[in-house]
């Protein structure tokens, strides 16, 4: 008996010490070990204090349900109550599901062995904080990114009446809603400034290497019936009409001409029901285009045919709340012949400024629409 008992013994002390030595709370700072909690028979940890010691970018979508963290060029999504996590698209397990205790999501310690190091840069690197909130916890927008649709080799479409190019009004647009915004001391990023081709993808890419806070894109809009006319403004979603179908599809055909789109669409493919449903921000997106159309039908420039949705590639793409507005159809006579005219383009570039920035004001008075 003393024989067993002493092997026992030994087998505890090694497991034991092999426990110890990949423990994953040694890889906690020291200011993170009060934080460990015990739930379920397990140990958690804050994630939002995790991102705060490691400064990973932590984002919360109310609609969704989901966290997304960013650091170090990886993207990492999940759910409480869920042990599967999509990292950078692809499906990982942990093995302790995340948690929502008082409020607050709480993850396994083995999430900081497996995953930590994906997400963190050295500790004398700049933080990498999420900027829609300052540093005293309220939010707030800063960054915007302009995006002026087609450019380049993608004139876009093209009037019948007096051949305006789509590419060109968008660009003019553009920069004058840039104009207000930074006059208004916000900054502004642009995915082109001048007449290039940019990708669908580099145009997202831009506006989440950018931290942007909101991105907007530019366009003029068009359709096979003459009888289409006046301004939209679309957000992401599945639910969709017929002309939202083919206004997508005219928008999108930029990637018939971009051959590195083949690959990542493939390889999206599998991921893409689950990650429309984590779809981040829609819900501010869906507001964000509400205030710039009720600024829109206010000025009384043209017919506003209101917020619709679709599946364009760079709203889907952009981290940010994004909208895309049409200011209205180069293929309906009307529409161009007011487009033409300087002193339209710029009304309806300052009512397009206007419903951003009441958006701005709201969203920070509210603390993210989470104090009305």
């Amino acid at each position: 008996m003393k024989k067993y008992h002493f092997i026992t013994i030994l087998l505890m002390i090694v497991v034991l010490a092999g426990c110890a030595t990949t423990s994953p709370r040694y890889a906690l700072a020291p200011a993170l070990e009060k934080d460990i909690t015990t739930m379920r028979g397990s140990q958690y940890i804050s994630l939002i204090r995790l991102c705060d010691e490691y400064r990973i970018k932590y984002a919360w979508d109310e609609i969704a349900r989901t966290v997304t963290l960013e650091g170090k060029g990886t993207k990492i999504v999940m759910r409480p109550s869920s042990d599967r996590i999509l990292v950078d698209g692809r499906e990982r397990r942990m093995d302790r599901p995340a948690a929502m205790h008082n409020g607050a999501v709480f993850v396994p310690l083995s999430f900081v062995r497996t995953n930590l190091n994906s997400l963190t840069e050295s500790r004398q690197e700049e933080p990498v904080l999420a900027v829609r909130t300052a540093s005293n916890g309220k939010f707030a927008i800063r960054k915007i990114v302009l995006d002026a649709g087609h450019g380049g080799k993608d004139g876009g479409a093209v009037g019948k009446r007096h051949g305006l190019i789509e590419k060109e009004y968008a660009l003019k647009a553009a920069h004058k809603i840039r104009s207000i915004l930074e006059n208004k001391g916000i900054g502004v990023v642009m995915t082109r400034s001048d007449d290039r081709f940019v990708t669908l993808r580099d145009r997202a890419d831009m506006a989440n290497r950018a931290n942007a806070d909101l991105f907007v894109s530019v366009h003029i809009n068009a359709s096979r019936s003459r009888m289409m006319h006046g301004f939209e403004c679309y957000y992401l979603s599945d639910a969709m009409d017929d002309n939202s179908r083919a206004t997508e599809a005219l928008e999108n055909s930029s990637l018939n001409v971009d051959e590195k789109t083949i690959y990542d669409n493939s390889k999206r493919l599998l991921t893409t029901l689950w990650d429309m449903t984590l779809t981040e921000n829609r819900a501010e997106s869906a507001e964000l285009a509400r205030y710039i159309c009720s600024a829109v039908g206010d000025a009384r420039l043209v017919r506003n045919n209101g917020v619709k949705s679709a599946r364009f590639y760079v709203l889907k793409h952009s981290n940010a709340p994004a909208v895309l507005v049409e200011l209205c159809y180069i293929s309906h006579g009307v529409d161009e012949t007011k487009l033409k005219d300087p002193v339209f383009l710029d009304k309806m570039t300052e009512a397009v400024a206007r419903g951003i920035l009441r958006y701005k004001d709201e969203y920070e008075r509210t603390e993210g629409f989470t104090n009305i």
